[in-house]
């Protein structure tokens, strides 16, 4: 079968430069009606390190704005809830706020034991993604994220360490948003959300923001979590060419209790079950983490210059079964960007800085507490310089050439607190550059993208050492990719559709492999040979009637690895099918939102010895237009119905873990009620 499923996918792959055609036949002869040109504006995607239009992007992107109606209809909890029919990535809710979403892009990312890997995130222009690649998604409220780009493919040409993908995220309001709006709401587990948002804006300046309180007893025994997110944007013009905005940003959470993942008896028998040695050790996460960003803009006659600062410092406290450690992190850097305007073609070139400075201490445990036999206290220090450069070029009106070039630094060190004697350093170097063609005809684009990307271990898994102790493991190096992807996209305007269809491949050198040598144990890191990524990602859009609206997407892809042992065997974590479908209907003042999505079945271990099960998670949603109270104030209600056939599953995997392990439930069916009112 997979052979078989091996030779189809090469094959579409490899003509999946005729597909174009076939749409152009079906659009060339129709009348694109006057009111469609109104409403399809051009699209801007600012998820590359300079604005482009989205009909001259060669490369893969998925692009979502979420109007009033849309925020009102799916107040996210988490981001798994945002991306139910964006194609390429993979983000699994583990119902464990210690550990934080699990998020991988065409696999890349996939073996992440907590936050993400592989990925690249910016939220509001802030890197979230620091020098040695952790993300932290803690950061991110779902529930105000207005926009969402996504690019699918290694983006290391734009982003550097750590870009296999990249995922932009706003949540800056549209500027006729209400003066001030208040939700609330509360459900199954023991959850409540309380949330306020501001926006005032004038001629020349603009301030917007938000805050929010969240808690839940959590779906598991001893999964409790409590948030707190807050954030503020300024906007002001300092002259007709030039603009200033500020973003800030702070969130704690004082609790996020840690169940541990289950077996797969106690997966099916009993999957609100926390493990006893989490409980008894007190297992858990608690961390505060504040974020700043300054950007200037402004506009030459020979071009526009963009010069962004940004900084961040976390202090996190993670108890765990085999230790007790702590983290202070002082993160930031800065960026410049020229775009040339006044060339015969396109060229933007830059360089940016980033800095990251991590206190460590780990000792042992002692029933939730710190002890007091140290195991590791250094301070450890990374340091990313790079310079980059990107053109595009007007082959014909139809026809554009790009390419990019980037060059990486990237230091390691490690300052021992304990006077030892330690392997300290480690320093890598990495040009990665990308070719792109982009043809457009009639209402669709053509694209053809070949790009590359690296990852390097990030300084967890470094100091993470089989044999203990402080420094930095000198047999872990970083991970490249080499991609090629090649699809279509636009519209049908008999339809009044959009459509995305990408057939890609992508190598994968000196894979980092996460393994653990005992139960509950730490996580360690090795190079293990290979991996051949290839699929193909499809999306449509239909809104045919102003009563209903219906959005699918299907991925079809294979992670395998190439050599060695493993050959042959698939990445753990990583689904071979995902399926996803969100149907909108809108009679009269209401409006009924279901959403599914289905999962195929994957391995959790490089052996490929335990597989979950393919499951499909739906679920309801109500809410209705806003209801007029009068005095310029207005009430929306909602409800939300999640999992509705209370289907037992796997959400997310703890891949390779010791002793089998390796399942994290997903929530049974749930209900969430609340109000939402906006005074203008």
């Amino acid at each position: 079968m997979y052979n078989t499923l091996r030779r189809f996918l090469k094959f579409v792959f490899i003509s999946s430069a005729t597909i174009p055609f076939i749409f152009a036949s079906a659009t060339y002869a129709q009348t694109i009606p006057d009111s469609l040109r109104g409403e399809l504006e051009p699209v801007v995607i600012e998820a590359t390190y300079s604005p482009i239009s989205i009909d001259a992007a060669p490369m893969s992107l998925s692009y979502r704005l979420r109007n009033a109606e849309e925020m009102a209809a799916r107040p996210a909890v988490t981001m798994d809830d945002l991306t139910f029919t964006i194609p390429g990535v993979t983000i699994s809710n583990r119902e464990n706020y210690a550990l934080g979403e699990r998020m991988s892009i065409r696999g890349l990312g996939w073996r992440s034991p907590f936050g993400v890997r592989g990925v690249q995130v910016l939220l509001d222009d802030l890197p979230l993604t620091v020098a040695d690649g952790q993300t932290i998604m803690s950061m991110i409220d779902p529930a105000m994220v207005r926009k969402i780009e996504l690019l699918r493919g290694p983006s290391a040409t734009f982003w550097g360490n750590s870009s296999g993908g990249v995922l932009h995220l706003s949540t800056v309001p549209q500027r006729n948003a209400p003066l001030l709006q208040y939700r609330g709401y509360g459900g199954s587990f023991g959850t409540l959300k309380q949330e306020l948002q501001w926006n005032y804006a004038n001629e020349r300046s603009r301030i917007y923001g938000y805050t929010t309180y969240f808690e839940t007893e959590g779906y598991r025994n001893y999964s409790a979590a409590q948030l707190f997110r807050s954030s503020i944007g300024l906007e002001h013009s300092v002259s007709d060419n030039g603009r200033l905005t500020l973003n800030a940003n702070y969130t704690s959470m004082p609790k996020a209790q840690h169940p541990g993942a289950l077996t797969e008896s106690q997966l099916e028998n009993d999957p609100k079950n926390a493990r006893d040695n989490f409980r008894n050790s007190n297992a858990g996460k608690n961390f505060d983490q504040a974020m700043l960003g300054l950007s200037y803009l402004h506009t030459f006659s020979t071009g526009v210059l963009e010069v962004t600062t940004h900084g961040t410092y976390r202090d996190v406290e993670n108890p765990l079964p085999f230790g007790f450690i702590g983290v202070e992190r002082y993160a930031g850097g800065g960026r410049g960007i020229f775009s040339f305007k006044s060339l015969p073609f396109r060229l933007d070139a830059g360089a940016e800085f980033k800095i990251q400075s991590d206190d460590r201490l780990e000792t042992n445990n002692i029933n939730g507490e710190r002890g007091d036999q140290i195991s590791v206290e250094q301070t450890e220090s990374v340091v990313n310089s790079a310079i980059f450069m990107r053109t595009g070029i007007p082959v014909s009106d139809a026809l554009t050439l790009s390419g990019g070039l980037r060059a990486d630094w990237i230091t390691f060190e490690a300052e021992d607190g304990l006077g030892n004697n330690l392997e300290g350093e480690r320093d890598f170097f990495s040009i990665n550059p990308s070719l792109g063609l982009n043809y457009t005809f009639n209402n669709s684009q053509i694209f053809a993208n070949f790009s590359t990307s690296f990852e390097s271990p990030t300084t967890t898994e470094l100091v993470n050492r089989p044999g203990g102790g402080n420094g930095f493991n000198q047999n872990v190096d970083p991970e490249s990719t080499i991609s090629f992807e090649s699809g279509v996209r636009g519209t049908l305007p008999a339809l009044n559709a959009r459509y995305d269809v990408t057939a890609y491949r992508m190598l994968v050198k000196d894979l980092l492999v996460s393994f653990q040598t005992e139960e509950s144990g730490p996580t360690f890191f090795r190079n293990e040979g290979t991996s051949d990524h290839y699929g193909i990602e499809t999306s449509f859009q239909f809104t045919t009637h102003p009563i209903y609206s219906l959005e699918l997407m299907a991925n079809v892809m294979r992670a395998v690895f190439n050599g060695g042992d493993l050959d042959g065997n698939d990445l753990p974590g990583v689904p071979s099918f995902q399926s996803g479908a969100i149907l909108s209907l809108n009679p009269g003042t209401q409006r009924f939102t279901l959403e599914a999505r289905h999962t195929g079945r994957y391995p959790a271990d490089s052996q490929n010895s335990a597989l979950t099960d393919s499951y499909v998670v739906t679920n309801l949603r109500w809410t209705t237009k806003s209801i007029p109270l009068g005095g310029n104030t207005a009430l929306r209600p909602f409800v939300n119905v999640g999992n509705i056939f209370d289907v037992t599953y796997a959400t997310s995997v703890n891949i390779n873990a010791f002793g089998g392990f390796y399942y994290e439930p997903g929530a049974s069916r749930s209900l969430q009620a609340g109000l939402q009112f906006n005074f203008n």
